[in-house]
C-alpha cells in the first residue's frame, strides 16, 4: 500500500494476527473462569452443613445467574470482536492501548455483575444495579473510543469497506452506547428498568449483524473471506 493512502498511523504498524490472538485468549480465560466462581456444596469453599444436595444447588441460584448474566455480556463483546475482524485491516500503538482498556473492562464485568446478583431482593439491591449498569456502559465506551479511532481518518480502517456500511456501524455502535450510558440514571431511579435496559441493548448484538459492504469492484476474494 503506497505511503499516504491511508491516514497517518502511530508507532509500528502492525497486522492483527497477534493483536486478535491476544483479545480472543482474554476472551476465552474470562469466560472459562465464570465457573470457577461457583463453589460446589460439599467442596472446601462450598457450602456446608445442608441436609439436602438439590436443595443446597438450588440456594446457589445468585451464582447461577451471575454465570449467565457474565456469559452473555461477554459473549456478545466477543461476537463483535470476532465480527470486527473484517472490519479492521491493522493496528498501531494506540489501536492496541485502547484495546488492553477495552479487555480490562471486559475482565472486571463479572464484579459488577455478581455485586447486583446477590444483593437482589435486597436494601442493596439499587447499589448493585447501579454499579452494573455503569460498568456495561463503560464497557462500551472502550469498545467506542477503538471504534473512534479507527473511523479517524480510517487509521486502522480496511479501505475497501463502502461508507455507507461503516455509517450504518456508527450509528448502531453508537445508538446502543448512548442507551447504555442513559440506563444508568434509568437504574437510579428504578434499578430492575435499567439493567433490563442494558441487558436488552446486549441481548442486540448477540443478533448476527449486516454483512460487511464494500465499495464497487474492491470486495475481498472468496479464500480470504473464509481464511478467519
Amino acid at each position: 500500500m503506497a505511503e499516504g493512502s491511508h491516514a497517518k498511523t502511530h508507532g509500528a504498524e502492525r497486522g492483527l494476527k497477534r493483536f486478535e490472538g491476544f483479545s480472543d485468549a482474554v476472551f476465552a480465560i474470562a469466560l472459562t473462569l465464570l465457573i470457577v466462581e461457583i463453589k460446589v456444596p460439599g467442596s472446601p469453599d462450598g457450602p456446608h452443613g445442608y441436609s439436602n444436595l438439590a436443595r443446597a444447588i438450588a440456594e446457589q441460584w445468585r451464582e447461577h445467574l451471575a454465570l449467565v448474566v457474565c456469559y452473555g455480556v461477554i459473549g456478545a463483546y466477543w461476537l463483535q470482536h470476532h465480527y470486527s475482524g473484517r472490519i479492521y485491516a491493522r493496528s498501531d500503538h494506540w489501536f492496541g492501548a485502547l484495546n488492553l482498556l477495552f479487555l480490562l473492562a471486559i475482565i472486571v464485568i463479572p464484579y459488577p455483575v455478581r455485586a447486583w446478583c446477590f444483593h437482589l431482593g435486597t436494601p442493596f439491591e439499587s447499589t448493585g444495579a447501579v454499579t452494573l449498569v455503569a460498568a456495561l456502559a463503560l464497557t462500551a465506551c472502550t469498545w467506542m473510543g477503538k471504534w473512534f479511532y479507527g473511523m479517524s481518518g480510517r487509521r486502522v480502517m480496511d479501505e475497501r469497506l463502502a461508507d455507507d456500511f461503516l455509517r450504518q456501524m456508527t450509528r448502531r455502535y453508537g445508538i446502543a452506547t448512548l442507551v447504555q450510558i442513559a440506563a444508568v440514571p434509568v437504574a437510579v431511579a428504578e434499578p430492575r428498568v435499567g439493567v433490563a435496559l442494558a441487558m436488552l441493548c446486549l441481548a442486540f448484538f448477540l443478533l448476527p449483524q449486516p454483512k460487511p459492504r464494500y465499495k464497487p469492484g474492491e470486495e475481498p476474494d472468496a479464500e480470504e473471506v473464509t481464511g478467519d
